[in-house]
């Protein structure tokens, strides 16, 4: 079991897993080079660049990292469980640093590498013996924080498998990595692969004439690649990442990742990119400019005028796929001879770094923003095509080119080409076949909005909080469900507010009433849901996502969903919060939250008050300390198993007895500090506007319909004085996401 990490490296790379770690609640011991005026001070500083490019997801998490150097402070890993090395990408740097490692962590330590470069057998001196069953390359990709990809290899000998599949449900479900279980090669896979597709674009770019902007235009989505396609993306990573890449997986690999002169020269001139100022493209004022390779110097950007790249573009991704091989050349030559050489290099190379086409296709989702990895391409274009692309680039397609031709493609159905075999086997029996599940059941719930998730449990999905009720309805009827999953997907603030705000101030009041009433209905049927319902938050959900929460039986968040409700306190009155956490209060969710409460009032009042006064978090694990994420509230990293976790809730809540109260009777002990209560509110005119109006109904409220009609018309009156409306649509500027 994993309680306490030592990270050595506190660069980007070695902070961000450091903050990574602690944000999942571990003890992490973090250590850099010794600066003689302040000893801690690298790895200090390291951190401080890490928090604030909020490489820790929680950032309470900081309390949790102890800072020290290499030099006086190696005896500290010796209470750690894993020691991960993240220091400079030198082989001898490296293999000096373990040396002194050997007499300091005892043999059940967990030893790994962050290495991109480096076979791990290169790696390990041969002194070290009793820790080759326990040295493993943990690849991360930077930033954690937006990139879950992680790979991992053992030393090709073998390892110890009990403590490297815990490793890798280590790396999954407490730190949400995507895993993937490669072979100890140079650059793994997706570098090996993604670098290699990068400089083989870079190169054509080259030969063929074409302007950087062309190059962008032709390797973006159009082939199903991230917006920032090639040069615009190596001024994002950094022109010094690749220069260093391409020179170690050239020395280690003997293949062709050589970049053309122009390209080193701008390195040389120390244009590395965005973090430099300059890189291929920079501003001079106003002014955009792009480095021209014919020139050798600056001019102002031009956009791509491709013939019939818009056309391309515009269907979907297969048939862009299909369409771009046809582009007038050069266009279409340098699309072919991508294609060509990419495929010819990953299938001649595959079976040295993977140990299957799946890993690799997921390398390239995962690592490089790829719509669709190799494998999958290869099968959209056919057998056929691929050869002819293979023969164009100069190259002979390689063996598994037949073996798929033999057995039909690389994917059939739910099986895929096994490598070693020839024949097609389950992709259920890979080791990623559950993450790529779950990543799947996501994408499907995102398109469908309502989905069975098992026999038993269906999720909704609804974009707006008036589209509850039809949602709620139908996953009833459709299966007789014993639970629910909630995925509010609302845009914040989720309420109707401008529609309301515009109505009221051009006396539409019909329709300003039927716009509260919509609101009012939705809450309620969440209210009177009559089995369990668990809501699952992910992003930004603040406002009518966090009340859903309120009247949940769990939630389930991750760690960085945005909660709160911004601008309660100024007009935008968050519509069902407060009678979601009287209804709270009334069956039970009477525990105060780990946070210490207010002097006066208890849990509810805490809670009330961070309403009250727009409270936001950052942070779901902060929330639920405060009690803003009602009952049975879990917080997690792991993204991909959000939906995982919420079923098994949901089927706990839904086999339990008695199951959800909503109709039952209000207990007025609920309302017996109710002086108190509104007391504790701020004094402004929203909150004292609402104390007044509902303080009647909650000391004879019987249901939770009498609260809600309590709501609305507090709500109503608010929003029919003039001022305050006033300032709920100042407000509202404010709250709204950016765009």
């Amino acid at each position: 079991m994993i309680q306490r990490l030592g990270v050595i490296g506190a660069g980007s790379m070695g902070a961000a897993i450091a903050g990574l770690a602690a944000s999942a609640g571990i003890s992490v011991v973090l250590l850099d080079v010794r600066d003689p005026d302040d000893p801690a001070g690298p790895a200090r500083r390291g951190l401080e660049r890490a928090r604030a490019q909020r490489a820790l997801l929680d950032p309470r998490a900081i309390d949790r990292i102890q800072v020290g150097n290499i030099e006086d402070n190696l005896d500290l890993l010796a209470t750690c469980d894993w020691v991960l090395e993240a220091i400079i990408e030198d082989l001898e740097a490296k293999r000096s640093l373990f040396q002194q490692l050997a007499s300091i962590l005892p043999p059940t330590t967990i030893l790994t590498t962050n290495t991109s470069t480096f076979p791990l057998e290169q790696l390990l001196p041969h002194e070290t013996p009793a820790w080759r069953a326990r040295f493993f390359a943990t690849h991360f990709f930077n930033p954690p924080r937006a990139l879950l990809l992680t790979e991992l290899a053992a030393l090709p000998e073998g390892a110890d498998q009990h403590v490297f599949d815990g490793l890798r449900r280590f790396l999954e479900q407490r730190l949400g990595r995507r895993v993937l279980v490669v072979k100890s090669s140079p650059g793994f896979v997706a570098n090996r692969f993604g670098i290699y597709a990068l400089v083989h674009a870079i190169q054509l770019t080259d030969t063929l004439g074409l302007t950087l902007e062309e190059a962008d235009a032709l390797t973006g989505p159009l082939l199903g690649r991230p917006r920032s396609a090639t040069f615009r993306t190596i001024d994002l990573t950094g022109l010094d990442i690749l220069v260093l890449g391409t020179r170690s997986l050239q020395a280690s690999t003997g293949d062709d990742y050589r970049l053309p002169s122009w390209v080193l020269d701008l390195y040389q001139q120390g244009r590395f990119g965005d973090k430099a100022g300059a890189g291929l493209f920079r501003t001079d004022g106003d002014q955009s400019l792009t480095f021209d390779p014919k020139v050798g110097g600056d001019r102002p950007t031009q956009p791509a005028t491709i013939p019939g790249l818009v056309e391309a573009s515009a269907v979907p991704f297969p048939q862009r796929l299909q369409q771009a091989l046809h582009l007038p050349d050069p266009y279409g030559m340098f699309v072919r001879h991508l294609l060509g050489r990419t495929f010819w290099y990953v299938l001649a190379r595959t079976p040295d770094v993977a140990h299957d086409l799946v890993t690799v296709d997921c390398a390239l989702e995962w690592g490089f923003g790829w719509t669709a990895g190799p494998y999958q391409q290869m099968d959209m274009l056919g057998m056929s095509t691929v050869r002819s692309l293979i023969t164009e680039a100069g190259q002979a397609p390689p063996p598994l080119l037949d073996a798929a031709e033999q057995a039909g493609g690389f994917y059939r159905d739910d099986c895929v080409l096994d490598l070693a075999t020839g024949t097609m086997r389950s992709r259920q029996t890979l080791p990623v076949a559950r993450r790529i599940n779950q990543v799947q059941t996501r994408t499907v719930l995102t398109r469908q909005s309502i989905l069975p998730l098992t026999e038993d449990v269906i999720a909704i999905r609804p974009e707006r909080l008036t589209d509850l009720p039809q949602a709620i309805d139908h996953a009833l009827t459709a299966q007789w469900p014993t639970a629910l999953v909630l995925v509010p997907s609302f845009q914040p603030p989720g309420y109707p507010y401008e529609s309301i705000i515009d109505a009221a101030e051009h006396g539409h009041w019909s329709t300003f009433t039927h716009l509260l009433k919509t609101v009012h209905d939705a809450v309620l049927a969440l209210a009177e849901i009559p089995v369990p319902i668990v809501v699952m938050l992910d992003g930004d959900a603040r406002g009518a996502a966090t009340m859903c929460t309120l009247w949940a039986d769990g939630t389930v968040a991750y760690l960085t969903s945005i909660v709160g409700f911004p601008g309660a306190s100024h007009g935008l009155y968050p519509f069902g919060a407060l009678s979601g956490l009287l209804w709270q209060a009334n069956v039970g969710r009477t525990e105060p939250p780990a946070a210490q409460p207010p002097e006066h009032g208890g849990w509810l009042t805490a809670a009330l008050t961070l309403c009250a006064n727009e409270t936001v978090f950052s942070s779901a694990a902060e929330a639920a300390q405060d009690g803003l994420l009602g009952h049975n509230a879990a917080v997690l990293l792991d993204r991909d198993g959000l939906l995982d976790n919420a079923v098994a809730l949901a089927r706990i809540l839904g086999a339990r007895i008695p199951t959800r109260p909503s109709s039952h009777p209000l207990k007025h002990a609920a309302a017996t500090d109710l002086d108190m209560l509104l007391a504790s509110l701020p004094q402004t005119p929203v909150a004292q506007t609402l104390a007044a109006t509902m303080a009647p109904a909650l000391r004879t409220a019987t249901t939770v319909r009498d609260l809600l009609a309590a709501e609305l018309e507090a709500w109503h009156a608010m929003l029919h004085d003039p001022n305050l409306r006033s300032q709920a649509a100042t407000a509202l500027q404010k709250v709204r996401p950016r765009r």
